[in-house]
């Protein structure tokens, strides 16, 4: 679909399943330019977040989200992906002024990642230290999580028969 990190708007979660897992389907009728427009869901690849009816899908599936939990996840969902500061997140979700104090968007951004590793979601929460966090999707986002960082130690084959060179 090459839809990642693009905002899609339907007018009820059928849609957007017809949209996502079945494109045999007919598509929904379009709406008129004079009706106002305002977003049903975000999509990131195989994310779903349907802002009217305050659910969370992964793959079809619906994730049990707090209210806080879906509304983080909708704003790191928003494309263009990014990263979103601690001070946008709070202010954004929780719509009161940041007090310097990470902690609510820490411990809300714990929960939500073990609810998505416990759904098999391969959508991640990465954090960029003493700034904030943003949403990587291996899938839609080549390159966003290149795996682990380079390896110590002998490389896989060599045998490590050679020691390495004395550092000076």
């Amino acid at each position: 679909m090459g839809g990642c990190g693009t905002l899609l708007m339907f007018s009820d979660l059928d849609a957007v399943r017809r949209v996502l897992f079945d494109a045999r389907e007919p598509k929904p009728p379009a709406e008129s330019a004079s009706a106002p427009r305002t977003a049903d869901a975000v999509v990131r690849g195989r994310l779903v977040i349907d802002l009217n009816r305050q659910r969370v899908t992964w793959a079809g599936t619906p994730l049990p989200l707090t209210r806080i939990e879906r509304e983080v996840l909708a704003v790191l969902a928003t494309p263009p992906p990014r990263v979103w500061t601690y001070r946008e997140l709070y202010e954004r979700v929780w719509n009161a002024a940041y007090l310097d104090d990470p902690s609510a968007i820490r411990s809300t951004i714990k929960r939500l990642r073990a609810k998505l590793r416990a759904a098999g979601a391969t959508v991640t929460l990465e954090s960029t230290r003493g700034v904030g966090f943003s949403l990587a999707d291996p899938e839609c986002d080549p390159g966003s999580n290149p795996g682990p960082g380079p390896r110590v130690g002998p490389a896989a084959g060599d045998g490590g028969g050679t020691p390495a060179p004395p550092a000076r």
